[in-house]
């Protein structure tokens, strides 16, 4: 069998990749015309670790157990980690490669730290921005990268997580530095390495698609048809275009190529302040109250008072403080699905900041999804106005029940339900419509040759 090259661009949009842009992205629209594309449902939630992680594993959300960066150990309230390697609960597809074929696998997100594997491994964002972290395996490789490349091997911006903060013209500059080492990366690896599959994401994209949407948008409440940004998203876009055209250049015409992103993005008209109307309608207590903005943390909560609590900036997860499950659970489980109920109904009634009606959906553990993992899964997931308003859960005290930041400030969009999936295929044309993120496993596995275990998810695409 011959090899796979897996690149992946994050966030990329299908209304614009596959439309309005298409003309100028001459390497990604001869792909299309060498194959077949499609729009790629994402997971629920649409967020990047569980989507690049479904992708990888085959498995849901609830089977490989991640739905967000962030995870409650034990249940707790106060220890709470940014998710890792050691977080995910089902293999990944290199580990069901094996001795069988040689990977190399970088800048996936939640591949740090670097685990052992058949082959090499760059870890992706929300690796430690320290010059001395471990971020490859072989540990040696890192130095013989940056000897290559002559800088230092980073998978994200400096202070990643503060991003939206900086001058616009700070990130942007930023970006195309850190994209262009990452491009120089990955072309060392197929000039110097073996490999049977290669897999590897373009993050930058993300980051700019949330602090320069609004630019790009003409339906935006926010565009601006002058500004000095307007034409941003569409030139990096042509950037990572071109770019794949000479990585294409360097890969044999019998290289199965395929183009994925992990989710789509949308523009954010607004943010519902989550927290603050958990506060409200009493589901939650605090200690003392707010009388001002104020940045929220659990320590705050009076726990022996509170049902309900919540994470998230673009989807609502909101768990239930249930007894006999976490540390000081109030709600007993004979009363769970009434308060469920009773939920889903105050949150459809939220409207937007405009006092209209807005398309809320809202997924219930119970009833709407299930796997191996689900005792960790939010009680709800939650799309406001279907993911066009984003939520607030980090910042308390705020004047209305609408506002656009968190504590780590705000965005220009959020994460939409559909990316994009493009194949080089010599018998698969045109557009097949739609394909599944647990779609991805099996078709890698099926071109390598490599038998697709019974319980992975999604179905080969050919």
């Amino acid at each position: 069998m011959g090899k796979v090259f897996v690149f992946g661009i994050d966030g990329a949009m299908p209304e614009m990749i596959f439309g309005e842009w298409l003309d100028e992205l001459p390497n990604l629209k001869r792909l299309m015309s060498e194959g077949c594309y499609a729009r790629l449902n994402s997971t629920i939630p649409p967020v990047s670790v569980s989507a690049w992680i479904g992708m990888l594993t085959g498995k849901s959300p609830a089977d490989h157990g991640m739905f967000e960066y962030i995870y409650r150990k034990n249940y707790s309230y106060h220890d709470i980690h940014v998710t890792t390697s050691y977080n995910i609960k089902e293999k990944l597809i290199w580990q069901i490669l094996g001795e069988r074929k040689k990977s190399i696998i970088s800048f996936v997100p939640v591949t740090y730290p670097p685990r052992p594997l058949n082959g090499i491994l760059i870890t992706g964002p929300m690796t430690p921005q320290t010059k001395d972290v471990e971020c490859t395996y072989p540990k040696e490789l890192k130095q013989e990268i940056e000897t290559a490349l002559g800088e230092q091997l980073t998978a994200d911006v400096p202070d990643f997580k503060n991003f939206r903060n900086l001058e616009k013209k700070d990130v942007l500059k930023e970006i195309y530095r850190l994209s262009e080492m990452h491009i120089k990366t990955i072309k060392y690896l197929i000039k110097n390495k073996k490999w049977d599959l290669f897999f590897t994401v373009i993050n930058g994209s993300d980051r700019l698609n949330h602090m320069f949407f609004r630019y790009s948008d003409k339906k935006h409440r926010k565009y601006e048809p002058n500004s000095e940004f307007k034409d941003v998203l569409k030139e990096y876009y042509k950037y990572v275009d071109k770019e794949l055209g000479e990585i294409l250049g360097m890969l044999s015409e019998e290289v199965k190529v395929i183009v994925v992103s992990d989710h789509g993005i949308t523009r954010m008209h607004n943010r519902v302040n989550l927290t603050d109307w958990l506060i409200k309608e009493g589901y939650m207590v605090l200690k003392e109250p707010v009388k001002e903005k104020t940045k929220f943390n659990f320590e705050m909560v009076d726990w022996k008072k509170t049902k309900v609590f919540a994470i998230g900036a673009y989807d609502a997860q909101i768990f239930i403080n249930l007894k006999g499950r976490e540390p000081e659970g109030i709600v007993d489980v004979e009363d769970y699905d009434e308060l469920i109920r009773e939920l889903e109904d105050g949150l459809k009634k939220i409207t937007g900041d405009d006092g209209m009606e807005i398309d809320t959906k809202v997924f219930i553990k119970k009833r709407d999804y299930d796997g191996k993992s689900i005792d960790e899964a939010p009680d709800m997931i939650v799309y406001f106005d279907d993911l066009q308003y984003g939520c607030n859960t980090s910042l308390i005290g705020n004047e209305t029940l609408w506002s656009p930041s968190t504590a780590q400030g705000s965005d220009d969009a959020a994460h939409s339900k559909q990316g994009i999936f493009i194949m080089k295929d010599d018998k698969l044309k045109g557009n097949i419509g739609e394909v599944s993120y647990l779609d991805i496993a099996p078709t890698i596995l099926k071109n390598l040759g490599v038998e697709i275990p019974e319980d992975m998810g999604g179905r080969v695409v050919e």
